[in-house]
Formats: C-alpha cells, sequence, structure tokens
C-alpha cells in the first residue's frame, strides 16, 4: 500500500462509535449466520435452521427470494429450500439487506434506503460487466456504501438537513459533514463495518467511493463511485469526474441508459424490502 493512501482513523469518529447509545448492534442471528456462512464445513440445514429462529427475518428472506428479482417459477416456502437453490454467496447479500434495513429505514428513511439498493444491484450489474468475481461482494459494497450517513442521523439528526442544503446548492457533501459533524459519512461508514467485523473490502469502498483514487482498491471502490453517481435520487451533473473514469477500465457510454438499466434490474427487489 503507498504511503499517500494509509489514512489516520478521525477520533472523532471512535469516539462516537464507543459513545452512541442508540447505535445498532448486528442483530446477533445474523452475526451466527455470518460465521456460519465463514465455515467450509457449514451445510444448508444448518444455515437454515439459524435463520428460522428469527421468525421477521425469515419472513422477510422468503419475500424477497420469492420477488422477481430472483425469479424462481415456483413459491419457496421453507429456509431449507431457499438456502438451497440461492447458494451460500447470495445468501450473505440477502440476509445483509434484511438486517440493515430496520435501522436505515428508521433513521435514513425510504429514499436512502432505495438508492442503497439500487446502488448495491449497479454495484453487481458493473461488477458482472468487469468479470470481477465476487457478485455477492459486489452487492454488499453497494448496500452499506452510505451506512455511515445512518450513524450521523442517528447521532445528530437535526445537523444533516443542513448538508442537504449546502450540497442542493453546490457543496462537496465530505466538506459539509466535517464542518458539522467534524467526521465524514465515509470515515464512519468504514468504522462501522469495522466493527460489524465484515469483510476489509466492505469498508475500504465505504470510506473511499467518492474518491477511489486514493483506495488501495481502486476498481472496487470505483466500482460503487459509479453505482453510486448513477443510482442518485436526481442526477447530478457532471455526473462523473473524467479522471476517476479514465483510470477505471469501465465504458459508460449513456450515462442514462445505464440509469434506467440499473433501475429497472433493482426495481423488484425495491419492493420487496420497502
Amino acid at each position: 500500500m503507498s504511503e499517500n493512501k494509509i489514512q489516520a482513523v478521525n477520533p472523532k469518529v471512535l469516539e462516537v462509535l464507543e459513545n452512541l447509545p442508540e447505535l445498532p448492534s448486528m442483530p446477533t442471528v445474523v452475526g451466527q449466520a455470518l460465521d456460519l456462512l465463514e465455515d467450509p464445513k457449514t451445510d444448508i440445514k444448518q444455515l437454515a435452521d439459524i435463520i428460522s429462529t428469527d421468525i421477521s427475518m425469515t419472513t422477510q428472506i422468503l419475500k424477497l427470494v420469492n420477488s422477481a428479482y430472483y425469479g424462481f417459477p415456483s413459491q419457496i416456502t421453507s429456509m431449507n429450500k431457499a438456502m438451497a437453490l440461492l447458494g451460500f454467496d447470495k445468501v450473505r447479500s440477502l440476509i445483509l439487506s434484511v438486517a440493515v434495513k430496520p435501522m436505515m429505514m428508521s433513521y435514513s428513511g425510504k429514499a436512502l434506503w432505495n438508492h442503497s439498493l439500487r446502488c448495491a444491484v449497479g454495484c453487481q450489474h458493473i461488477a458482472r460487466s468487469l468479470d470481477y468475481g465476487d457478485l455477492d461482494e459486489a452487492f454488499i459494497m453497494g448496500l452499506l456504501h452510505d451506512i455511515g450517513k445512518t450513524v450521523m442521523q442517528i447521532y445528530n439528526k437535526k445537523a444533516y438537513p443542513e448538508i442537504d442544503k449546502l450540497v442542493g446548492i453546490g457543496a462537496d457533501i465530505l466538506d459539509a459533514e466535517r464542518t458539522f459533524y467534524g467526521f465524514t459519512h465515509t470515515e464512519i461508514g468504514k468504522a462501522l463495518v469495522e466493527k460489524w467485523k465484515l469483510p476489509l473490502i466492505i469498508g475500504i469502498t465505504a470510506q473511499h467511493h467518492h474518491n477511489p483514487l486514493n483506495s488501495e482498491e481502486t476498481i472496487s471502490a470505483s466500482i460503487v463511485y459509479v453505482a453510486d453517481r448513477i443510482t442518485q435520487n436526481q442526477l447530478k451533473f457532471p455526473i462523473f469526474d473524467n479522471e476517476i473514469i479514465d483510470s477505471f477500465d469501465y465504458e459508460v457510454q449513456n450515462p442514462e441508459m445505464l440509469r434506467e438499466e440499473i433501475f429497472e434490474l433493482s426495481q423488484p427487489i425495491v419492493e420487496a424490502l420497502s
């Protein structure tokens, strides 16, 4: 890793995470399921049994599995069958989607949640075009890229509308966040992902999705950058920084068409989880 890419942790971020009483922890059943997914000896029944102990999560997962997003030809009514059809790779992103929904919806509202889902699908779509490899990982990178905004609103909800106003008249969002909070959503997003013990790449892309050229994982961060920019509730022009796009081996010939494609692909999962 080059020296200019190493960034010290903002002490304010650590202080907030340690002292924020409302900050949700990852649900126990999710932690157990993710641990099982890391164990090569885990079988489908073990995973299904753990998830089935949480009725709300089971209901949400089955609703999502039966949505048009997955397109299975018949109704799936058991976790065992759902896990068997999806496979371990897809299960991880599905579990996390259901797990973070209450937190994001409660504190940040529907707009950010829907954007996060669309960004997740967008990351997966772009990653597939690039033959990135782990499409499940790409989905999670997009899903959690803005999780820091939720933490900021738990910490001080009144300040964030002021940031939105400044961004609306052209201010840089990270500069505005530093002014009001002393840290950015990218910094605290990375710290929260680490606190939840999720893969390192998820935290790196959360930290660098606004500035992928500063990341040690430039391709991954650039995937999130493009998906994030293209799935904003309203497109902002210029959509991309030419320097970032020029360094990224992914040609976006028609951003509006790519946006429409991602919105169409993501609509079933947005409907299932909103």
